[in-house]
């Protein structure tokens, strides 16, 4: 080995080859032999062993105390609930003994302001309940009102959307009639003036000029008769509006009254409605601080049951339902016993 040792380290060494580092197999072969060595010498010396022996030795009961007092804290909570239930189960079959005395006497009040605020919070149910149905039946005859009132506003919708229409209708026939009452004055005085002509013309003979001037008389009779007619049209169409007009503004009125309400119908529901839901938020809210209450009483009586369940197992007062709590309690005390003992042991 000695003889290898001198040939590697020589060639490395030599000047004409680079220098480089150990090479990799060769670490590891010498970690081999140191690791070989250390062994050697570890069968070697008996102190060494009894050392290492003596380290894991320690470790090992180290993590086997560990355990072990895992399992104790695992068993003493189980006998503190066991405990608990014991006095629960006993306060529930009504079972008392002279020493629980103080106990009871503290359970009976916390069941009595137990027993109160359970009263308390089913009257705010059974309000809360109330107000929901009120409010329900409320939005649903509010809801069937205001139909009946869409229905009554409807036929006056129609009839308002029909008089309108005349109404636009009578504008434009009084324009038109206007326009034509105009057109025929202007035909009409042609017409005058045309007879006039005729009969100022000199150049026609007798039978002519006495033929147009009867055709220009039918044909101003004819234009003053149009005239006429058109004007009665137009009185009769003024005649019309008025009375349309007047049509108009009592269905509006009406509209009018009808919207009006909706509109306090709405805002009462609004009023109502918030009205209801601050009822319930404030019974909520109360609800919330008796339900606190109740289970601040349940944590206040734990104790007590743990207290009482101490008193009972250690007077260990016969009755068939608390039997099997004594025998669950026994066998934890036992295993925790084996436990501790073994803890010593160790």
């Amino acid at each position: 080995m000695k003889a290898f040792l001198l040939i590697e380290f020589a060639s490395q060494n030599q000047p004409s080859v680079p220098r480089e580092g150990m090479r990799f197999w060769v670490f590891w072969f010498l970690l081999s032999v140191i690791l070989l060595l250390v062994f050697f010498i570890f069968l070697r010396e008996k102190r060494l062993r009894q050392k290492l022996n003596l380290f894991f030795s320690r470790a090992k009961r180290g993590f086997i105390k560990s355990r072990l007092q895992a399992r104790l804290k695992k068993e003493n909570l189980k006998k503190a609930e066991l405990i608990r239930e014991l006095g629960e189960e006993t306060r529930k079959q009504g079972i008392s003994v002279e020493e629980s005395r103080e106990v009871d006497e503290e359970l009976k009040k916390l069941e009595d302001n137990m027993n109160a605020s359970e009263t308390e919070m089913k009257e705010m149910d059974s309000k809360i309940e109330m107000f929901k149905s009120q409010l329900e039946e409320f939005s649903r005859k509010h809801e069937d009102e205001i139909n009946k009132m869409e229905a009554e506003i409807k036929p006056y919708i129609e009839k308002m959307t029909k008089a309108k229409e005349k109404e636009k209708l009578i504008e434009l026939n009084l324009i038109k009639k206007q326009h034509e009452i105009e057109e025929g004055d202007k035909k009409l005085k042609a017409a005058e003036k045309e007879a006039k002509e005729i009969e100022a013309n000199a150049e026609l003979s007798e039978d002519e000029k006495r033929t147009q001037e009867e055709e220009a008389k039918e044909k101003i009779r004819n234009l003053e008769s149009q005239n006429e007619k058109t004007q009665e049209e137009l009185e009769q169409l003024r005649e019309e509006r008025p009375a349309l007009e007047k049509e108009i503004k009592g269905l509006q009125r009406r509209i009018n009254d009808c919207e009006r309400t909706m509109k306090q119908m709405d805002k009462e529901k609004k009023e109502q409605t918030r009205s209801f839901h601050k009822e319930i938020k404030e019974l909520e809210k109360s609800k919330q601080q008796v339900q606190k209450k109740i289970e601040d009483i349940v944590l206040e009586k734990e104790p007590l049951f743990e207290s009482l369940g101490k008193i009972i197992n250690e007077v260990r007062v016969k009755h068939s339902k608390l039997a099997i709590f004594y025998s669950q309690i026994d066998r934890t005390n036992k295993n925790i016993e084996e436990i501790e003992t073994n803890i010593q042991n160790l």
